[in-house]
């Protein structure tokens, strides 16, 4: 087995997003109290779930097949429009039989998983979430196949050392929706919607929570929660407002997308009637491939399929400013330090037609995520997505520099022979940049997912003021601080997601490892 990494530097994080969390809640202590429980309940369950994406839904089937009368509450409309929805498919997980199988695979172990995890977030995890997801993700992916998930294939992953990523042919997170709405469907579990949580009751003397409100602002329901409560009520970046509140850095930039009931509100009743701490809220997965083309709205470009056939990254002076293999969630605060904070990828007629044999446009998984009319729509419209026959053409009309960019292409096509990139390191370049036409799709930040809220045990219970459980509450998914770090890791949300709410599910209704 790997020896885990507990460098100085990863004790010091995680030392100090405990101080920063334990100061955030000194002055914010409980205000539900014991006698706010009402006498007569108008709904009564073992286990209350909170949210209805991969986290929510998982959790109630759990502590359903343990015997468990399950309630779920949802602020939003339906499964499909939580953060789950809108992933690429991609589930990194350790054991699954799929890993297991592959000579490959064979190699990996979950402590591997753990530090990989890690290390990509700068050592600003949470060793609970993080040990607990890598530990346990093999089993809920093994769970969603045996349930009849879609077709999926392995692939290796930048950031990951292992061959562990978990890929939907479809690039679709619709599929694990699909699987668990019906298995709730099975279960006879229904979801209620449009019933957010209003207010967490709280039993001071027992110190646990025993139920909550739930409403839409026309109607209001309370539930007891004789076992617990299980909060996977989502992120913060489901609409610009509140990506904005939440995070000041990112406001007023770039394109902000995620399921629209993914505000935070949950969170903040939480703090106010728990005095729960929260951990990591300056923290935001931002992928550099949202084109803005309605005010902060707009789709995702996978420009690696692109840079992967011979295409180059490149800023608005036409130069290159980081290595085209880098994890694309370090690649975004690269582009604070480009003109207009934006990047642009850029390709020649060959490498678009060796891109276009591998993925068609119109293909979910987005180049970007478009119809093949709607993009050839943008080249014409020349707005964010260029198509020119000469250089001279592509930047009078992008307004990227000429001779920045003549420049580029020529270091470029020189390193591509000595197979020495001397700008930054690459040695796997095999095509060079010639004859047009020129294709070239203009991207900013694409605010997707939150790394902060609460903290919790290695068991997913939730961590009050003084960092000690509260009876009866535990979360999943993107509600949870600290998994992340500074950094998201492609496939860690989903297979985060999917892994804690399988294992919170079991914890609420007692359940214990051997």
């Amino acid at each position: 087995m790997t020896k885990i990494d507990m460098s100085r530097r990863s004790f010091l994080g995680t030392a100090a997003a405990a101080t920063t969390a334990a100061a955030f809640s000194g002055a914010a202590m409980a205000q539900s109290t014991s006698k706010d429980i009402p006498a007569k309940w108008d709904m009564e369950a073992d286990v209350v779930v909170l949210g209805c994406g991969g986290a929510g839904m998982m959790a109630a089937c759990q502590a359903h097949d343990r015997g468990a009368k399950v309630a779920v509450f949802d602020k939003g409309l339906s499964p499909f429009h939580t953060g789950t929805n809108l992933c690429g498919g991609l589930f990194t997980a350790w054991g699954s039989r799929m890993q297991k199988a592959d000579p490959e695979g064979q190699k990996d172990t979950w402590e591997t998983f753990a530090n990989d995890i890690i290390a990509y977030g700068e050592h600003m995890s949470l060793k609970e979430p993080v040990y607990a997801f890598a530990k346990h993700s093999g089993e809920a992916f093994d769970w969603l196949e045996d349930h009849g998930l879609a077709p999926h294939h392995l692939e290796k992953y930048a950031g990951h050392s292992q061959l562990r990523a978990h890929r939907q042919e479809s690039f679709k997170g619709r599929d694990y929706i699909e699987v668990l709405v019906k298995e709730l469907a099975a279960r006879k579990i229904e979801i209620q919607h449009r019933m957010g949580v209003q207010k967490f009751f709280f039993d001071e003397k027992a110190n646990k929570v025993v139920g909550v409100a739930v409403g839409n602002g026309e109607k209001t329901i309370t539930c007891s929660a004789k076992m617990g409560v299980v909060m996977a009520t989502g992120g913060i970046t489901g609409t610009p407002q509140s990506l904005d509140f939440w995070v000041p850095s990112v406001a007023g930039k770039g394109v902000a997308i995620g399921g629209p009931s993914n505000d935070g509100e949950a969170l903040r009743i939480a703090v106010r009637d728990l005095g729960v701490p929260l951990s990591h809220m300056q923290y935001i997965a931002s992928y550099p491939c949202g084109i803005v083309v309605n005010g902060r709205n707009g789709p995702y470009c996978r420009w690696w399929f692109i840079t992967g056939q011979g295409g180059i990254l490149i800023n608005k002076n036409g130069k290159r400013f980081v290595t085209e293999l880098e994890g694309i969630c370090h690649v975004t605060p690269k582009l604070a330090g480009n003109p207009d904070g934006c990047h642009y990828v850029l390709a020649d007629q060959g490498t678009w037609e060796r891109t276009l044999q591998k993925i068609k446009l119109g293909a979910l998984v987005g180049l970007p995520s478009w119809t093949a009319e709607r993009v050839e729509a943008e080249f014409a419209k020349g707005d964010n997505l260029w198509k020119c026959d000469t250089l001279e053409e592509l930047c009078q009309k992008s307004g990227v520099n000429l001779e920045g960019l003549k420049e580029q292409i020529a270091v470029w096509n020189k390193a591509v022979d000595a197979k020495n990139d001397l700008q930054f390191g690459r040695t796997d370049m095999q095509h060079k940049l010639g004859k047009g036409p020129y294709y070239m799709i203009r991207m900013f930040p694409w605010n997707n997912l939150s790394c902060g809220g609460v903290r919790v045990t290695e068991q997913f219970e939730v961590l009050g003021w003084d960092l000690k459980p509260v009876g009866g509450l535990y979360a999943a998914g993107e509600t949870v601080a600290g998994v992340h770090g500074a950094f998201y890791c492609g496939g860690n949300a989903c297979g985060f997601a999917h892994t804690s709410g399988f294992m919170a599910g079991k914890y609420v209704t007692g359940w214990k490892e051997a």
